[in-house]
């Protein structure tokens, strides 16, 4: 059995960017091509495609598939394919503008850390700038880390808010009586547990990939207690005001790549660039701090 360059390419950039024209485009194809060779691979494989709620999925055994996807991840490696690059939803813009080269980039879109790891770890995508502390651990057998910057979480509440009343005076105890912000349960597990200690995260909104109107924009609604960083405040549609109050929560940007290429050089490359820009954006935001070897 054979699975051509080509077919797979089709369908993990199909399932990967998730937009058949967009796929098509990104391959240099027409929508039938991804079409066909999709339908090639399915029947091949014996497996069926789906896209029940906006995430392609697949049904049936997927171990030839995956074992495939590894081996033409190797491929790309080696010979000097294009790599695939994916990020969240704000680390995307500020590390990958320009993209680098050799490197194509994701939608950077996601809300939730379970689908780029999965990728990840499927050979489907070659990196992710993950948001830490929500990577993999140190000692996870497929991945690495490489940390990039990291920077304080505050909490945040639009200008009128009644909390902004209380001056310097406000307490934990008085943004808990009002709703906070919370993304489903176990997107971002280890932020929320640290949140849900100190009371918060109490309102969950279904977003599993992001938008301003459906993350930020929602934040204004119902004297809601957001979050943010120096990378996410310009993204509210509306100003918004930091809370004077200090909470453990400590962000920042990982890379993630499969830990059988850490010495390649095609990642040594990309690890000078990120950290570049890591440099550049810690002289533009004061409160970022460079962790990486740059």
């Amino acid at each position: 059995m054979v699975v051509s360059i080509e077919e797979l390419a089709c369908l993990d950039t199909l399932i990967w960017l998730r937009s058949g024209a967009v796929a098509a485009a990104r391959l240099g194809v027409s929508q039938s091509t991804i079409s066909r060779r999709v339908n090639h691979l399915a029947e091949l494989l014996n497996l069926r495609f789906f896209k029940p709620n906006g995430e392609w999925e697949t049904l049936g055994d997927q171990t030839i598939l995956n074992l495939e996807r590894l081996v033409h991840q190797r491929y790309r490696w080696i010979h000097d394919r294009v790599l695939r690059i994916e990020a969240q939803y704000y680390s995307g813009p500020l590390f990958c503008d320009p993209v680098p080269d050799g490197w194509t980039p994701g939608n950077f879109d996601f809300m939730e850390i379970h689908t780029p790891l999965r990728l990840l770890r499927n050979g489907v995508i070659d990196a992710w700038i993950g948001c830490y502390p929500d990577v993999p651990d140190e000692d996870d057998s497929e991945l690495a880390c490489f940390h990039l910057t990291r920077l304080p979480s505050h909490l945040v509440v639009a200008v009128d808010h009644p909390l902004l009343c209380l001056g310097d005076h406000i307490t934990l105890e008085d943004v808990r009586r009002y709703p906070s912000v919370a993304l489903p349960d176990n997107a971002f597990p280890k932020v929320q547990k640290i949140l849900q200690e100190l009371g918060l995260w109490n309102l969950p909104m279904p977003v599993r990939r992001y938008s301003s109107d459906k993350w930020e924009g929602l934040m204004t609604q119902d004297l809601r207690v957001g979050y943010a960083n120096s990378f996410t405040m310009h993204l509210f549609s509306a100003p918004h005001v930091v809370l004077p109050i200090d909470i453990p929560l400590e962000t920042g940007d990982t890379l993630v790549v499969p830990r059988a290429y850490v010495k390649h050089l095609r990642l040594l490359e990309l690890l000078a660039h990120l950290n570049g820009k890591a440099v550049i954006l810690a002289d533009r935001f004061p409160e970022v701090r460079v962790v990486g070897d740059g």
